[in-house]
Order: structure tokens, then C-alpha cells, then sequence
């Protein structure tokens, strides 16, 4: 009997140990700061940061998100210095996510950190570029800050991608450390696939041909 009684003590004991040490809750979207999680540009077949920031319709007047800087027409296997700008008077915190995809919904390019700001990251095969806040020195959310603005790099994917479309979400968000008062915008644009022009070697002779 003792024997049996020890026993059922160890047992409750561990159940009360188990309980005192459960894991803690989930942070609140906030979490997010670090880096979003992938697919949230709201292009074909993904969802977008309400999923997460609710409280406001998407593209709610007043803000926006904007690309920056791609070209109208692209050489295949080229980088590009593109940007990503997030605004809304009377936010402080700033977010976004960004993919560039061909028609058929596969990934076109690559993305390139040029500093600690942003990160990329790979789902069902789509490449993303998004802030990231490594450090509070490292702080992509431009915490405090009137709006956001990030730089990073593109390259182009090989000949025959066709065009590519650009599909990306911001988020404007409070930075009250939960996931209410935020505004999210999305936005796309496209660059059509242009090609390298051959420049074939010029000499004197050939220009006083052109004379003749």
C-alpha cells in the first residue's frame, strides 16, 4: 500500500510539474516584426497581412505601398536596385513583403539583401524580400519613423520569362505591440521582357564606308 501510494504521488507530481512548466502563449502578431511569414503578397493563390493585422479593409484611403524602381522593360539575367515605400500619416511602424512572379505563377529572379533592413525567404518555390529586424539596431519596421522605405536587389530571370509582374503588401501599422490599428496596402506592377542589343565592334573603316 505504501508502495502504491508513493507511486500515485510521483505521478501527480509530475502532472502538477508538467502544468507549472507549460510552454508560454503565443506572442501576439507583433511577432511579426522579426519577419513576416511568406505569402502574404496578395498575389494569385496567396493571402495578405489582414490575416494577421485586422481591424481595417485592405487599402483603406489614406496610405499606400509602392514599387520603386522597376524598369518598364527588363534584360534577362540583369540586376536591379528596386525599393519598397510604405506610407500613412499618423502611423509609426512599417512593414512589407514583396514577390515578382511570370505569368504562369512561378518565381522571376532573384532577391538580394543589400543591408540587415530586409530578408529573403523561399515558399512553394516563390522567392520573397521582406523587412527584418534582427537587433533593435537592425530595426526593419522603421519603428518611430514618419513612413518606410526600403532598398534592395533584383535580378532578372533568363530569356524567355516573359513578363513580370511584381505583387507587394505594406503594412502601416501603430506599433502599439498587438495586431489592431494597422492598415494594410497592397500594390502590383509589371516589366515586360526586353534583350540585350549586340553591339558589334565599330572601326574607322566602317564608318567611311557609311560615307561613300
Amino acid at each position: 500500500m505504501k508502495r502504491f501510494l508513493l507511486v500515485t504521488g510521483l505521478i501527480a507530481g509530475g502532472a502538477l510539474g508538467w502544468l507549472a512548466f507549460d510552454p508560454p502563449a503565443p506572442h501576439p502578431a507583433s511577432a511579426s516584426s522579426v519577419q513576416p511569414p511568406a505569402s502574404r503578397t496578395n498575389a494569385p493563390g496567396e493571402g495578405n497581412c489582414t490575416q494577421c493585422h485586422g481591424g481595417n479593409l485592405l487599402n483603406t484611403a489614406g496610405g499606400s505601398v509602392t514599387i520603386g524602381d522597376v524598369p518598364a522593360s527588363y534584360v534577362p539575367g540583369q540586376t536591379y536596385a528596386l525599393s519598397v515605400a510604405v506610407q500613412r500619416p499618423g502611423q509609426s511602424r512599417w512593414g512589407f513583403e514583396l514577390t515578382a512572379l511570370k505569368g504562369d505563377g512561378t518565381a522571376a529572379g532573384t532577391f538580394a539583401n543589400l543591408n540587415t533592413l530586409t530578408a529573403t525567404q523561399t515558399n512553394l518555390s516563390r522567392f520573397y524580400i521582406n523587412h527584418s529586424r534582427q537587433t533593435p539596431g537592425d530595426d526593419g519596421t522603421e519603428q518611430g519613423s514618419p513612413s518606410g522605405l526600403w532598398q534592395f536587389n533584383w535580378t532578372a530571370p533568363a530569356a524567355g520569362a516573359g513578363t513580370v509582374t511584381f505583387y507587394a503588401t505594406g503594412n502601416a501599422a501603430n506599433g502599439n505591440g498587438a495586431d489592431t490599428g494597422d492598415f494594410i496596402y497592397s500594390t502590383t506592377t509589371t516589366s515586360t521582357e526586353g534583350s540585350a542589343t549586340d553591339v558589334s565592334a565599330t572601326t574607322w573603316g566602317k564608318i567611311k564606308m557609311l560615307y561613300r
